[in-house]
């Protein structure tokens, strides 16, 4: 199998977020090392931070390649371009160099200065041209919007010339306070499960109306997490524009080159996701190390599809983007 969502923070990432004092930084405490987000503090163990354990974790997974991923949700991508840009072009020397010494088992995304569209444009040329990275993951917040998503363009466009995927991944814009937002209750669920997956399904919404495959043709898109709600809201949507906007194309017409993975879901999303947008646009993902049970392997497992669409979604797909073709995008 392959999965392709999954990240690593590696030795270049914890010597920058250690020199910080604001957050996200790394705080060392009692010879551990925890890394400090605006919406989460947790220890740097085992997957995180080491090779053999990740490998060890894959095998036992039945994972035979992962694409690793800037730690984006982390936010050093979003910080000012002056104190950006260096992260960033460290820890994407270090995703390659991981690729480089295990070609068969990793492919990596870069992460962007995102706060100078400029430098992100040559950050992406660098990583993709020179460092020979797959792609580049963006945060969900900076596709709110089609006018938010403009803002962009220069990077689709340089994304699409080289060929790039791109993953759209949670996250929040350089513009916006990265102090999370407060729940009276149950912030647990309304954050990391509510909130998340209504951002994810507003992307998505952005991304299937923004002309993916008439714009930017060359390139890949991928939302995590099956798109937040959309496999579920796809009727619903197709419903209300017959409705009221009958001479519009149908949402479920638009998907084009969009891709979504598995990550954090269960099986009976899987099924729905397989129904409303079809195998062919979908990944395994398991969001390892955030997330190490068997649950995203298990879920494909047992998910009541046909074995020629586990298959696609267990390989097949993922195979095909990464020699730079898909079957979906055509």
């Amino acid at each position: 199998m392959i999965d392709m969502h999954s990240h690593y923070y590696g030795e270049a990432l914890f010597r920058r977020m250690a020199a910080r004092a604001d957050v996200p930084r790394v705080e060392h405490l009692g010879g551990a090392r925890f890394m400090v987000t605006p919406t989460s503090r947790f220890e740097l163990l085992g997957g995180f931070t080491d090779i053999d354990v990740r490998l060890g974790w894959m095998a036992g997974q039945g994972i035979t390649h992962q694409l690793l991923t800037f730690p984006g949700a982390l936010g050093p991508d979003v910080l000012p371009a002056g104190e950006a840009l260096p992260l960033v072009r460290d820890v994407n020397d270090e995703l390659a160099a991981v690729c480089a010494e295990n070609p068969a088992r990793f492919s990596a995304l870069a992460g962007l200065p995102l706060a100078d569209i400029d430098l992100s444009v040559a950050e992406l040329e660098r990583a993709c041209g020179g460092l020979g990275l797959r792609g580049v993951i963006i945060p969900s917040n900076y596709f709110m919007s089609l006018t938010q998503m403009r803002r962009l363009h220069p990077v689709l466009d340089a994304a699409s010339r080289l060929g790039a995927h791109i993953m759209v991944h949670p996250g929040q814009r350089h513009d916006e306070d990265l102090a999370p937002r407060q729940y009276d209750d149950l912030g647990m669920h309304r954050a990391s499960t509510i909130e998340l997956h209504n951002g994810l399904s507003h992307a998505t919404t952005t991304l299937i109306h923004a002309g993916l495959a008439e714009h930017w043709p060359g390139a890949s898109f991928q939302v995590v997490n099956l798109g937040g709600a959309f496999p579920f809201l796809l009727e619903r949507m197709d419903h209300i524009s017959v409705i009221r906007a009958p001479a519009a194309p149908l949402p479920s017409s638009l998907i084009g080159n969009l891709f979504f993975d598995s990550a954090s879901l269960g099986p009976r999303s899987l099924e729905m996701a397989v129904a409303m947008l079809g195998a062919d646009r979908l990944f395994l993902g398991t969001d390892y190390p955030i997330f190490t049970t068997d649950t995203a392997t298990a879920a494909l497992r047992s998910a009541r599809i046909t074995e020629a669409e586990r298959a696609s979604i267990a390989t097949g797909n993922a195979a095909a983007l990464l020699r730079g073709r898909s079957s979906a995008a055509g």
